[in-house]
């Protein structure tokens, strides 16, 4: 093949760039083949089945602002319950192990093992365990085009927030089995605030329980379970002002070695997709009410409030934690 007359290899390097852009984009072009005829409410109930129902493995990619992390996980389900491992291949070394609703989290260099019961939902790449139809009230979902991520051509979806009080998505979905490959989290510029994404993936493997086991052999570990009595908020004592489609999930009492008083009340609010919390904990002094620094697209109000810090924390905008830190006022318990 010539160029002007010149073999392609004697041609200018930005020619053979361009040719080769040329070339990439008219092949994007053609696999851009028109979305599967899904609605809204199938679109959304395919993501959450699939995170659940498939197994699957790969390599995670975190990113909150400049932070990154990376992560192995494995999934299998058993036809009535998933199994995980997620090993943390940056930092400290932790692992994550679950079966069906409990999670236990491995500590080696204190040969410790927490376990704790956390909704079957949490965690990439399951979207929500929450009603599609429910989302849809807070969310606007829009298909896009097709692109690949890890070498899977994905169908990319848009869940455009309704008002200002969350933030937007962008996801890319396998087209074949419908697993969410790549997810942002966009702010009301649509700038990525953070995103997980598998850089590499494989679906559909034979379940091999010796994936799920740790990396460490874990005989004389001590193991701690979490116990987290559940409470009520206007019982203590304390109200605030929930914000538009956000409800409260839980109220628990959790033990904190940091804590004056050993203890936090911990309310978790959420619209089925973006979640805060609300810590109230006694005894603790703060310098100054405000916000911290965010990381990624999570935001934090601290305010202190007759004798307790109240700290709010989500991934939803600053203005959303400020908003709810400010409606809460301590009165007498009931």
């Amino acid at each position: 093949m010539t160029t002007g007359h010149r073999p392609l290899w004697l041609a200018p390097a930005w020619r053979v760039l361009w040719l080769f852009a040329l070339v990439a984009g008219t092949a994007s072009a053609q696999s851009g083949s028109r979305a599967p005829e899904r609605s809204d409410v199938q679109w959304l109930q395919l993501m959450q089945d699939a995170a659940r129902r498939l197994n699957y493995s790969g390599t995670v990619f975190h990113q909150m602002g400049s932070d990154v992390r990376v992560s192995r996980l494995v999934h299998y389900f058993d036809g009535q319950a998933s199994h995980a491992r997620l090993q943390m291949l940056d930092g400290e070394q932790r692992e994550f192990i679950r079966r069906a609703d409990e999670v236990q989290c491995l500590i080696p260099e204190a040969r410790r093992i927490v376990v704790e019961r956390r909704p079957l939902a949490s965690g990439f790449p399951a979207l929500s365990a929450a009603a599609p139809e429910e989302l849809l009230k807070h969310y606007r979902l829009l298909v896009g085009g097709v692109e690949r991520v890890a070498d899977i051509e994905c169908q990319v979806l848009w869940l455009e927030p309704k008002d200002t009080l969350r933030y937007g998505y962008r996801l890319w979905v396998d087209r074949t089995s419908g697993l969410l490959l790549r997810a942002q989290m966009l702010d009301e510029r649509n700038d990525v605030v953070e995103q997980l994404a598998f850089t590499e993936v494989r679906i559909g493997e034979r379940p091999d329980p010796a994936r799920l086991k740790p990396s460490w052999p874990t005989d004389g570990w001590r193991v701690e379970r979490v116990e987290t009595p559940a409470v009520d908020l206007f019982k203590l004592g304390w109200s605030l002002t929930v914000p538009g489609g956000f409800r409260q999930v839980s109220a628990v009492k959790r033990r904190i070695a940091r804590s004056a008083a050993g203890e936090v009340t911990h309310a978790v609010y959420s619209d089925g997709l973006a979640t805060f919390s609300v810590f109230i904990e006694p005894g603790r002094d703060v310098a100054s009410d405000g916000a911290t620094p965010a990381r990624g697209a999570t935001n934090t109000y601290v305010r202190r409030v007759g004798e307790s810090l109240v700290t709010v924390v989500g991934e939803v905008p600053l203005a959303t934690v400020r908003s709810v830190a400010l409606s809460v006022e301590a009165r007498a318990p009931r």
